[in-house]
């Protein structure tokens, strides 16, 4: 089974950090209420996305559904 790369959306209620990504082509990296972290972006509608493999970070993720304002 392959483990293909997803772009989910990231529920802006559930991020209690963000951080510099260390990279210059990243833009944020953000830490869970849960302590999961990952690195996002911004598409041009304000909503943001994280590009992942993590099975245990896609669950979480689609477990809590971005609110209308994300």
């Amino acid at each position: 089974m392959r483990n293909e790369c997803k772009i989910v959306f990231v529920p802006r209620h559930l991020i209690v950090e963000w951080l510099p990504h260390p990279e210059p082509y990243g833009e944020a990296i953000v830490v869970f209420e849960n302590g999961m972290w990952t690195d996002v972006y911004t598409k041009e509608d304000g909503r943001i996305v994280t590009p992942t493999n993590d099975r245990a970070l896609i669950r979480y993720l689609r477990r809590h559904p971005t609110k209308t304002k994300d």
